[in-house]
């Protein structure tokens, strides 16, 4: 079985993994091709819109805001 990526044998590989349809390939060739392809989670970066990758920015600034470590106010007399 050979990886359908670089061809080599995927057999005895300890990062071997199956993808669309079970087809064999090597986990790093596998991550290799969804980020040169812009995929993440399922989502095809590149065939976003302009106005849906802003609204895509918009929300993960808004995710990692939410994340971060919130301040207390503090009361100035």
């Amino acid at each position: 079985m050979k990886c359908v990526f670089c061809e080599r044998s995927v057999i005895g590989s300890s990062d071997a993994v199956s993808i669309d349809g079970g087809a064999p390939a090597h986990q790093n060739c596998y991550q290799f091709q969804l980020l040169s392809q812009r995929v993440f989670k399922n989502i095809q970066l590149k065939s976003l819109s302009d106005h849906e990758l802003e609204e895509l920015e918009d929300l993960v600034k808004q995710e990692k805001n939410s994340r971060e470590e919130s301040f207390e106010m503090v009361e100035l007399f």
